[in-house]
């Protein structure tokens, strides 16, 4: 199969673009009397580059012109005794199909006849829903200040996510139509040609101003699309024309121009600088090289060139330690809840049956014999409390605010050459650099500080995208196009403390001398507590695509096939945290009972234990490199059968074969052998199961494909009058899995993970301490050799061997209406059923019978394991072991995780709305609304998953959106000053407003029990805006007496994991823009503007703190966006 199957595709590709964003042309011709007119011709000729097309209507009068890009056109029809008829004014959109009909005149030939009204507005072809955001919106409407293309998808119904910036590479995080809110869910297309990387991001993004227009794809009814979970992105630049155009521009944000944000407000912080700018250039026209070359009519081409200088405001808050704590002194310390809080001594521990008891330190001080080194340096490594000078537990007394900048570079250019009127060459190279070199607010010594990003540290990013398309016409009703095309992504990003002395942390030689890299051990302390450590990683992903699409035009049918195929590698080096030492301390060794962790305890901080030399867990790792690949091909066939001319239906069907991943060397797994007997005896156990290896003692190197991926589509359009139309249609969808290592298989035993034993009895008793946290050695990375023993006595991680493609099921009805003034409306009702989408299960995940046994799981008894597994693993170590050890299915695993399980279920539905105005008296309008409903059963629960069935954590009831351009009509014939003042003005905005999504609330034994409703006021659940009024919100924003927590971690909360009447605030925002041109001369022109996004200032509250152990923070709303910010531009257009 490995061998013949990319052959295979490959020779299917050269003998036969799938997502194609060309546009179509296509229509019928007919006499006065209604009968179809034969053989004739029809020409479309691209305005702005004069290239022309020509096909002959068939035996019906049917005709079809495929793959023209975007753009301006004007179409002929010549038929022999008939007059000539010319339509002008034509704007062909983003993969539009668009549907003109003529009707002939009886004459001659050389009579003509001119038909300049605009081209019909509604879609008459397919059942497709989506949005073109085409020249009035691009570069006009700020979604956000970043000029981000990818942006503009918020413009369309049926988007939730947000915007981001456009340095960010975190921007694969959004979801069209239900399609699922996660990075590769969501096909992005630039070109017609792929452009998501092999981790499921977003390849090259061209600047703004390169664009021509983008098509949200809210349904893909069309078989030629796939790859995805229902709903694409497609980008399409802009090509070169016989005038030369171009643009050069200037983008400046100031400090004045700023509000300063609601967090900084309330924390006392002054508003950081701000010195943003984007420069660059766009420029286009035909290739003419004088006396040597002239393109105009022939060759073209179109380039662009763009710096970004973007400094970033980066404020942290955090809960550091005091003076007093640093030396090991909580006599004035409160707890969480601001009462009287001791610290307890783990020495003077006493286990009576399944409940334990201590001292507490005389005084709250920690004796200074006690200290331990490494807990005095991590704890000097924290910066001083400058914000208050409270001494609670988890509440904030540090702030902090800095800038820091990121530069990005990008520079694209494609060629257009038409060798002859039946063959037409198109080419793009484009690459994006991304740089930041951002040292956090403890100067380099965390790597993840609460309450914020951990987007900090050294990031180098660099994107290529090339790209190459052919198109061929062999004959008038036979048009074929093959394109090719290559997308690189790599990454290399260190954060944290890299190349800091270990030995500034007092570290022992164990870990001084096995670190990966030279960096500072990573220590997590809760409570609000910044993370000190060190990280890095490095990858490499590549896609070789190869598509192909052929259209045929027969009667009343007109066929369109093909083959869409894809190589994707991903090659990963990423040591990361624990490669320098990984640790997590937490209160339960100085807490009056470790057995009794819920609210009501309040004893104890990480802080002291680690001032004891004490940790709960840890690992030290050797992780190796990964090099994984997989083969991807779809193969598809659509018609669309026009059975009258009111009514076409689209049947179409797609088959995607989505390869397993390999791995270069087979540094995986290929699954989990449940009923495999070890060869070692516990006594009075019976272990079974155990780890097969990939490419090992006759195992393959991957599992078996998926190979029943049939996704049938159906759609059709009924012109039930001449001004609207009835849509609908049906499809099937199948998501790839994201070539990410997560999902891959590669099993611990490549890795290497070493795990630190802090204690074996559940923190009653400290066993390993951080003087001497290995004390058998570290475990060094083995591969395969161990075979069915790998892991054993440790954690194991597996992938299901019985994963197949998750997929969706998407459906719709709409009916579209054409109203006087260029006003089309819509109303469309979506749904989609999600099913078998991926999740990760713990095998060992105790059954319900054992939580009625409680706190017996701490009674220890003799390690059975002792002696019989290897004494560096978790289970192999001390005398005794807790009983609740031998009560999971595979005892011999401390977790077993199987990851890939497809028993993910989303069901989706939602009321879409959209009315588009096109230009009539100055003003273009885009309004959108979308009601929505998510539920699914995602959850990490194997034994009863319905029981966690709940609304999506992405569930937005609400959004509606408004975009608008509006030409100021200032008009001043006869002045000459007044009209160069007055005249050439214009504006745009963008307005949202939208519901929040569903909290989830926490506690440290699961999740807790609601016994009230925690809604404040009215019903926050069905209102945009959700209680945020005049720039306020309540704090705390919920009733946090509303819930009850359990007792310990064996009572199963009654709710599942989100909770439909308590949901995070919603969001109001309105961008606007404001333009003046100034002429220059002929086709030049002076551009200023002042663009802004929130400009009144309304702030966009953050989701509140919902873990009820953190009580500073319960249901406290601590930051917020949408302060207002604001840039300036300088553009001269020619």
């Amino acid at each position: 199969m490995k061998r013949w199957l990319p052959a295979g595709f490959l020779l299917a590709a050269a003998l036969c673009p799938a997502q194609e964003i060309r546009g179509t042309i296509l229509g019928s011709v007919t006499d006065p009397a209604g009968a179809a007119v034969p053989n004739a011709r029809i020409t479309v000729r691209n305005t702005g580059t004069n290239s022309a097309v020509s096909a002959a209507t068939n035996d019906n009068g049917n005709y079809q012109v495929p793959f023209l890009p975007p753009g301006n056109y004007a179409v002929t029809v010549e038929g022999q005794g008939f007059k000539r008829v010319e339509r002008t004014n034509v704007r062909l959109g983003t993969t539009e199909q668009l549907t003109l009909n003529f009707t002939l005149e009886i004459g001659a030939t050389s009579e003509s006849v001119t038909v300049t009204a605009a081209a019909p507005m509604l879609n008459t072809a397919n059942a497709e829903l989506g949005t073109v955001i085409d020249n009035r919106y691009v570069g006009m409407v700020s979604v956000s200040l970043s000029r981000n293309v990818i942006n503009l998808r918020n413009l369309s119904p049926g988007v939730t996510g947000g915007t981001g910036t456009y340095t960010s590479s975190a921007q694969g995080d959004f979801a069209i139509a239900g399609g699922g809110s996660g990075t590769g869910r969501n096909e992005v297309i630039l070109d017609g040609m792929p452009n998501t990387t092999a981790g499921g991001t977003f390849g090259f993004i061209p600047s703004l101003d390169s664009v021509e227009e983008v098509r949200v794809h809210t349904t893909m009814f069309d078989a030629s699309m796939g790859h995805s979970n229902a709903g694409a992105l497609s980008i399409t630049t802009r090509g070169g024309t016989n005038d030369l155009h171009g643009a050069v521009y200037l983008f400046k944000r100031w400090t004045g121009l700023y509000a300063n944000s609601w967090t900084n407000n309330r924390l006392g912080l002054a508003k950081p600088p701000v010195e943003y700018q984007q420069w660059g250039y766009t420029v286009g026209g035909p290739v003419y090289i004088p006396k040597i070359y002239n393109g105009r009519n022939r060759t073209f081409f179109s380039t662009s060139l763009e710096r970004d200088h973007d400094p970033r405001e980066l404020t942290r808050q955090a809960r550091v330690p005091t003076e007093l704590e640093r030396a090991g002194d909580f006599s004035r310390t409160v707890n969480r809840q601001g009462g009287a809080f001791a610290i307890y001594d783990p020495a003077t521990t006493v286990i009576s049956g399944a409940t334990a008891t201590r001292q507490p330190f005389a005084g709250g001080r920690i004796p200074a014999s006690r200290l331990s080194p490494i807990g005095l340096a991590v704890l000097s490594r924290f910066p001083s409390p400058n914000s208050g000078s409270s001494t609670q537990l988890e509440a904030y007394n540090w702030a902090a605010s800095k800038v820091y900048a990121v530069d990005q570079h990008q520079a694209g250019v494609r060629i257009d050459h038409e060798f002859t009127s039946k063959q037409r060459l198109f080419g793009r190279f484009g690459f994006l650099d991304r740089i930041q070199q951002a040292e956090d607010l403890f100067f380099g010594a965390t790597s993840y500080p609460v309450s914020g990003s951990s987007d900090l540290g050294r990031l180098f990013r660099r994107r290529i995208n090339v790209s190459l398309d052919d198109t061929i016409v062999l004959s008038p009703t036979l048009v074929g196009s093959v394109r090719v095309g290559v997308l690189s992504y790599i990454s290399d990003s260190t954060a944290g403390a890299p190349g800091a002395d270990p030995n500034d942390l007092k570290l022992p030689p164990v870990i001084v001398s096995n670190q990966a890299f030279r960096g500072w051990s990573t220590f997590d302390l809760g409570g609000n507590m910044p993370v000190i450590g060190a990280t890095k990683s490095f990858s490499r992903e590549m896609v070789y695509s190869l598509l192909s699409t052929w259209t045929k035009l027969a009667g009343q049918h007109a066929v369109k096939f093909g083959v869409d195929y894809r190589l994707a590698r991903n090659s990963n080096v990423a040591p990361g945290a624990s490669a320098t030492g990984s640790f997590a301390v937490g209160p339960t060794f100085t807490q009056s009972d470790p057995f009794n962790r819920n609210a009501a305890n309040t004893s104890g901080s990480g802080m002291a234990s680690i001032l004891l030399g004490l940790a709960d867990s840890g690992t030290f790792g050797f992780n190796s490199p990964t090099s994984v690949q997989n083969h991807y091909a779809g193969l598809f066939i659509q018609d669309d059968w026009k059975l009258t001319s009111r009514f076409t239906l689209n049947l179409g069907v797609r088959y995607e074969l989505e390869m397993p991943y390999t791995e270069r060397y087979n540094r995986n797994s290929y699954r989990f052998d449940e009923t495999a007997a070890l060869p070692v005896r516990v006594p009075g156990l019976d272990l079974r199961g155990g780890v097969l290896f990939a490419g090992v003692d006759g195992n393959p190197r991957a599992i078996a494909p998926d190979k029943n991926n049939f996704g049938p589509r159906i759609g059709f359009a009924y012109s039930i009058r001449p001004k609207t139309v009835l849509r609908g249609g049906y499809g099937m969808f199948y998501s790839t899995i994201s070539l990410n290592t997560s999902f891959f298989g590669a099993v611990n035993t490549f890795n290497a993970q070493t795990t630190f034993a802090g204690t074996l009895d559940n923190g009653a008793t400290p066993f390993n301490t951080l003087a001497n946290p290995y004390p058998a050695g570290l475990v060094q990375p083995i591969g395969s050799s161990a075979g069915i023993l790998s892991q054993i006595g440790d954690a194991l991680t597996v992938f299901d061997d019985k994963r197949v493609n998750p997929y969706n099921q998407q459906w719709q009805f709409s009916i579209q209406h054409e109203l006087p003034s260029q006003i089309v409306v819509e109303a469309a009702y979506m749904g989609m059923h999600s099913l078998k989408q991926i999740e990760s299960f713990n095998l060992n995940e105790r059954p319900d019978l054992f939580l009625a046994l409680g706190r017996a799981e701490n009674n220890t008894l003799p390690n059975p394991f002792r002696n019989v597994f290897p004494p560096t693993s978790t289970l192999g170590r001390g005398a005794t072991i807790t009983q609740s050890r031998l009560w999971p299915r595979f005892p011999q695993y401390t977790t077993l995780t199987l990851q890939g399980v497809n028993t993910g279920r989303a069901l989706y539905h939602s009321l879409q709305s959209k009315i588009d105005k096109r230009l009539t008296h100055g003003l273009n309008a885009l309004f959108s609304y979308t009601w929505a409903r998510t539920m699914d059963n995602n959850t990490t629960s194997i034994i009863n998953p319905r029981r966690y069935r709940s609304v999506s954590p992405v569930d937005q009831k609400h959004v509606a959106r408004l975009a608008f351009t509006y030409q100021l009509p200032f008009q001043f014939q006869g002045n000459r000053f007044l009209k160069q003042v007055a005249g050439g003005w214009a504006a745009s905005g963008f307005f949202t407003l939208a519901s929040g999504t569903p909290l989830s609330v926490s506690h440290a034994n699961g999740r807790p029990i609601r016994i009230s409703n925690p809604r404040l006021g009215g019903p926050v659940s069905n209102r945009i805006g959700d209680r945020v009024t005049g720039g306020r919100v309540a704090n705390p924003y919920f009733d946090v007496n509303a819930f009850l927590p359990l007792v310990d971690q064996y009572q199963i909360a009654p709710d599942g994991p989100t909770l439909d009447e308590l949901r995070a605030p919603g969001t109001r925002s309105l961008n606007a823009s404001l333009f003046k041109s100034f002429p220059i001369r002929e086709r030049v022109r002076a551009e200023v503007r002042l663009e802004g996004t929130g400009v009144t200032n309304t702030p966009n509250f953050a989701a509140p703190g919902t873990n009820m152990n953190q009580t500073a923070t319960f249901g406290v709303i601590t930051s917020a966006g949408g302060n207002r910010a604001m840039q300036g531009a300088l553009r001269f257009v020619f």
